[in-house]
């Protein structure tokens, strides 16, 4: 992307979370967004330059991480209710839903374009509340910027900064009764719950 913009890799990587926020809230479009990036530079793009970014930008999600989508599938085989809160532009967010089969393991789907509010903003989690019906101490969320997790802590929504996999299951198994997954094996929620672990009734990540 950075070569299509004939901006050097440290330039462009600035420019390009600089200028991210509006676009993934929405509030400008993919043609928009790549102009004012090249703009920054006092360069301009061609039609064709736009759309390669768009596509170079929507195909850089290529590799889940396989042991989160597992560590879903199994919550999802446990009757887990499970949703994706995901900071995305629309362009992205629809690749993403019609390229990643596993993410049928997910509720809902609730990524930033179409909410007008971005994360760590108090709106787009005021949004997935009102749309999850659910109440705050319910809800489990993983995200792997600590100042999200900040944000939805502070509306009472259990929260767990997410590293690898299996430091994130250590801190969660430590504080909530859910299946978490452990070197090739995982530890089934029990039927008893102490007062120490609490089982939420749904997982979000990011």
């Amino acid at each position: 992307m950075a070569l299509v913009c004939g901006i050097p890799h440290e330039r462009f990587a600035e420019l390009y979370w600089k200028l991210r926020p509006p676009y993934d809230r929405g509030d400008i479009d993919g043609p928009a967004y790549w102009t004012a990036v090249v703009g920054q530079q006092e360069l301009g793009l061609s039609r064709d330059q736009i759309a390669t970014l768009i596509k170079l930008d929507s195909e850089s999600i290529t590799r889940p991480n396989q042991g989160a989508v597992q560590w879903a599938k199994l919550l999802h085989h446990e009757g887990f209710s499970l949703t994706l809160l995901s900071n995305m532009p629309l362009e992205l967010s629809r690749h993403v839903t019609k390229s990643f089969p596993s993410l049928s393991t997910f509720e809902y789907l609730i990524y930033s374009c179409d909410y007008g509010s971005i994360k760590p903003e108090l709106a787009i989690y005021r949004n997935c509340l009102e749309l999850l019906k659910a109440a705050p101490q319910d809800i489990l969320y993983l995200d792997d910027r600590a100042e999200n997790v900040e944000v939805a802590a502070r509306l009472g929504i259990n929260s767990v900064l997410f590293e690898t996999v299996e430091k994130t299951a250590s801190r969660v198994e430590s504080r909530f009764d859910i299946p978490v997954p452990s070197y090739g094996r995982c530890r089934q929620s029990s039927s008893q719950y102490s007062s120490t672990n609490r089982r939420p009734d749904r997982m979000e990540s990011d």
